[in-house]
């Protein structure tokens, strides 16, 4: 292979790093070049007679970018996970990553700080890197690492699209996918509903941040209601996570007259006087719930994402928020196959009749719901698989 061959086949890894991109502007400035021929000409005197020349060609001639390897078309998905404490980040990306060999999606590389080894390395292509909160580093020198070594992960891998994980953007990670051509999505997946809002897209604009359901290889925990409250397994409880302006739904079960127990989610705001039971958000959220429960919340509930594990009668009340679409495609799901109650208006009759439909199924026997499969929803990362196939489309 000839010397030029050899130059052209590696400007991608070779100005993957901010580093090498500075280097390469510095390289063909006309001050640096500039310099070069003053140099040449001071080492050989003949060259000052062609000097005048070379400076007006420097002048006049335009800089051409290094051109990205044509002959490897993008292909594959890139998918990070990087956890401040712990490992939860790091082991959903390694999930997603055996999910997506599975699907037949594609080629995947996994870029995490896991402790554990992945399953599959004749199939997917791994970096370990250690923690933000390596003893051994400062903040700043795991930055400027996870930027070299995510900058040429990204450039040999060539990705059609990069997933992140994780509660929040390094300056490594946002100066590694700041570069990326705009073609190339970005997206950010929240496990955590309740986090969403507080997610900062200053840093890096163009990553898209979408909401999961409740997203792990492990089986969920069940949690018992009426042993948090103290209250008898016969005791219908119905919980609520509904903001304020939706309380109308909360007047139409005290008209109801039905014989249920009416608790909430614990708020920072002060709930209505007819709640007088509360628990936790950490006791349920992700829970598989037991017993005669009947659970309503809005879609601007921290509880939307685990309604696929809940197990239990859900109402669902869609104040016209626009929520992720793997959420969205769960909801829409559930709703076909009978798991789910949604009521699209904040109307009255609406409402009560669906609250109807609820209680007529567990007046017909408490654990009818898990004996029917009411709740029972297909797995839940079936619906980022099936948003996946749809989303990776190749790009022109």
């Amino acid at each position: 292979m000839s010397k030029k061959s050899v130059k052209e086949s590696t400007p991608g890894i070779a100005h993957a790093t901010k580093e090498g991109r500075e280097l390469l502007r510095i390289r063909k400035s006309f001050t640096f070049n500039l310099g070069i021929q003053l140099i040449l000409s001071m080492k050989n005197p003949f060259r000052l007679f062609v000097l005048p020349f070379r400076i007006l060609g420097m002048l006049f001639s335009k800089n051409r970018p290094s051109s990205e390897v044509k002959s490897n078309p993008r292909s594959g998905i890139f998918i990070i996970g990087i956890d401040s404490f712990g490992e939860t980040f790091s082991m959903q990306a390694d999930y997603l990553a055996q999910l997506i060999l599975e699907s037949n999606l594609g080629q995947v590389t996994l870029f995490n700080n896991s402790s554990k080894s992945v399953k599959d390395l004749e199939k997917i292509e791994w970096y370990r890197v250690p923690p933000p909160r390596d003893k051994n580093r400062t903040r700043k020198e795991w930055n400027i690492m996870i930027e070299r070594l995510l900058s040429s992960a990204l450039s040999i891998s060539r990705p059609k699209h990069v997933i992140f994980f994780g509660d929040f953007l390094y300056r490594g990670v946002v100066d590694s996918l700041s570069p990326l051509n705009p073609s190339i999505p970005i997206t950010w997946f929240s496990t955590n509903a309740a986090k969403s809002e507080s997610i900062d897209l200053k840093k890096l604009p163009k990553i898209n941040p979408i909401s999961l359901p409740e997203f792990s290889e492990t089986s969920y925990s069940s949690q018992s209601i009426h042993r948090i409250l103290q209250r008898p397994d016969s005791k219908r409880i119905l919980l609520l996570d509904i903001l304020p302006e939706n309380n109308l739904v909360l007047d139409c079960i005290i008209q109801s007259n039905e014989k249920c127990l009416v608790t909430a989610v614990q708020k920072e705001f002060s709930l209505p006087k007819e709640i007088e039971h509360v628990v936790r958000m950490n006791e349920v959220i992700g829970m598989q719930l037991e017993g005669n429960v009947i659970v309503v919340i809005d879609d601007e509930s921290p509880l939307l994402p685990s309604l696929a594990v809940m197990n239990v009668s859900c109402l669902l009340l869609r104040t016209g928020k626009d929520i992720s679409p793997i959420l969205d495609e769960m909801v829409r799901d559930m709703e076909l196959k009978g798991t789910l109650v949604v009521v699209r208006r904040n109307d009255r009759n609406e409402i009560i009749q669906s609250l109807d439909y609820l209680f007529s199924i567990s007046n017909q026997n408490p654990h009818i719901i898990q004996k029917k499969g009411i709740g029972a929803s297909p797995k839940q990362t079936n619906y980022v698989i099936k948003w996946l196939e749809k989303y990776n489309q190749p790009y022109n």
